[in-house]
Formats: C-alpha cells, sequence, structure tokens
C-alpha cells in the first residue's frame, strides 16, 4: 500500500522515533508525557497507516522489524534536522539561552579542562550547563545521533570514532613522566631511563599507555607494569611508595607535580598526543554546538597554546 505523506499525521513519526529508542510503551509514554493508552493507540494508527506491524512483543521487550528498522534511519535524521531548524530559527545567544551541553571526554581532559569549561559558561552563558561522561569503547555515532551527545572528545590516530562524524583537532598536549622526589632520574628521559622501574597505567581507554608500549618499541625496549588503573585519582598516592615511574599528559602531569612530592620529565624523543573534537552531521550547523566549540578552541589556545607544552 503506498501512502502519502500528506495523509500522514506527523506527530505519529515522534512515536516511532522514540518507541525505536525504547522499545517500550510505558518508557515511551513518560518521555512523551502521553497516557499508556494513548501511545497503544497512536502506535495502532501508524500501524494501520504503514500497513506494517513495526512492533513485535519479545520476552523483553518490542522488536522492530524489518519495515521499522529500514525507517528507523530517515525518521531520525528528518526529526533531527527539523529540530535543529527550529532552534536555529530562534538563534543562539548565550547570555540568556537555557541548555545542557553533553560530552564524552578522555579522564585527562576532564581533569585538565572542564573545570575551565564549567568557569567560560558561568562567566558567559549563565543558565546552560555541562555534563560529562568519561569516553568509552564506543565509535559515538548513535549517542551523537540521538542528541544524548553534542561532542565527542577523542584522540587522533585513534581510528575510534566513526568515520561518518565530522571531527577536527583540538589541541595537542605532550605525554610526560613521573618520578618520586629525588629520584635521581635526569630531567630529560630517554627509554633506557624510561623502564628503570614499574610503571603505574592509566586510564580504561589506555590510548596513551598503548602509544608509550609503541615508542618503547621501536627502541628495543619494554616496561614491566606494577599496576594497572582505570584512572588517575590514585596516582599521587601510589607514587609516594617510591616504587613506581607513570606517564600521563602533561596536563595532568604539571598540576601533579605541583600539589604532590613528585618530579616530572619530559621525553626524549617527545610522545605529543593530539586530541580532537567530533560531532554528527546533523549538528554541524547547530548555532548553540557552534558557539561551544569555538569557545573550547579558544580555551585550549589559552590554556596550551598552538604546540605541545615544553615543545
Amino acid at each position: 500500500m503506498e501512502l502519502s505523506l500528506a495523509r500522514l499525521d506527523l506527530n505519529l513519526l515522534t512515536l516511532f522515533d522514540v518507541l525505536m529508542q525504547e522499545r517500550n510503551v510505558t518508557r515511551a509514554a513518560e518521555r512523551l508525557h502521553l497516557s499508556q493508552s494513548t501511545v497503544s493507540h497512536a502506535l495502532g494508527r501508524l500501524r494501520q497507516a504503514l500497513d506494517d506491524p513495526l512492533f513485535v512483543m519479545s520476552r523483553r521487550e518490542m522488536m522492530p522489524t524489518e519495515r521499522a528498522k529500514a525507517l528507523a534511519g530517515p525518521v531520525r535524521q528528518a526529526l533531527a534536522m527539523l529540530e535543529q531548524g527550529l532552534r536555529q530559527a530562534k538563534g543562539f545567544d548565550p547570555a540568556s539561552a537555557r541548555r545542557v551541553f553533553r560530552m564524552a571526554l578522555p579522564g585527562s581532559v576532564e581533569h585538565g579542562l572542564v573545570p575551565a569549561m564549567v568557569e567560560l559558561l558561568h562567566r558567559l552563558a549563565p543558565h546552560c550547563r555541562l555534563e560529562v561522561c568519561e569516553l568509552a569503547a564506543s565509535d559515538y555515532e548513535r549517542e551523537l545521533e540521538k542528541g544524548e551527545l553534542d561532542l565527542v572528545v577523542g584522540f587522533a590516530g585513534a581510528d575510534h570514532l566513526s568515520p561518518r562524524l565530522w571531527r577536527e583537532d583540538w589541541f595537542s598536549n605532550p605525554l610526560v613522566c613521573l618520578s618520586p622526589m629525588d629520584s635521581g632520574l635526569p630531567e630529560r628521559l630517554g627509554p633506557r631511563e624510561l623502564v628503570s622501574k614499574p610503571h603505574i597505567h592509566t586510564s580504561s581507554w589506555g590510548h596513551s599507555q598503548a602509544m608509550v608500549d609503541l615508542w618503547l618499541a621501536r627502541f628495543g625496549v619494554e616496561r614491566e607494569l606494577g599496576v594497572r588503573l582505570p584512572s588517575f585519582m590514585a596516582v599521587p598516592q601510589l607514587m609516594a611508595s617510591r616504587r613506581y615511574l607513570v606517564v600521563v599528559p602533561e596536563m595532568i602531569g604539571r598540576d601533579f607535580s605541583r600539589d604532590y612530592p613528585l618530579q616530572l620529565h619530559q621525553l626524549e624523543p617527545a610522545i605529543p598526543i593530539v586530541y580532537l573534537m567530533a560531532g554528527h552531521p546533523l549538528s554541524a550547523h547547530d548555532e548553540a554546538i557552534r558557539w561551544f566549540k569555538g569557545e573550547l578552541h579558544a580555551l585550549a589556545l589559552a590554556h596550551y597554546g598552538l604546540t605541545p607544552l615544553g615543545g
């Protein structure tokens, strides 16, 4: 049966989009601020209009049919473009806008720049706020397409993001080594000095640590790992034992060597880490995201300059 778009209630497409995300009538009704019976009745109308059951109940959730799967992408894109157009029609005034900026980023950037990001919003966009989640092993296309995230901060060369996302370099920050104070190690460390003690391996993502291992392999040496951690939180306390070395981004190393009895060493040759920002093409022209992205570029420039610190 051929269906004319002019004969279809477009509100049903919003319902369909939410059901595709939730796979549950109750949760869909809560998101849409409707009763369950209203959602069930609307789904019945959509099934009749499209001549397809669209969702079939399983033991755990409503499973989409092949027709529903084929419709899901075009419907989400169309609704996202409409939402974006409506936001742009109003324009974006940071001083009065009320918005949540949602980002996924690695722990090093959370430590090094999130406080400055929050301060930036407080100063320029006082009614906007920031929500941050830790970078995970995802290509992030789905989260960005659904609007669950606005931006993702990843690593250049890591190939962990979907190729369909736009991306641009943000800033570069080299890796440095921290040793206990009075360790006797020189200010600049080569591969041999870097493997003189067991290492603390930081981060559940581990991109910077993989870069260290590749760097050492180039010189035919291998380090011993003493402790593996999901974040940087326990590093200062572990370093107090004087048993370990740890390689971290310089923005972490500068703070730790200032606040704890730790010595910072540059690596020679340097290991630069380039951070990038990525987003979905559907939000490429979102005025709020473009404004926020521009401010983030200015923020990184003010903190870390155009070249790696210490370079």
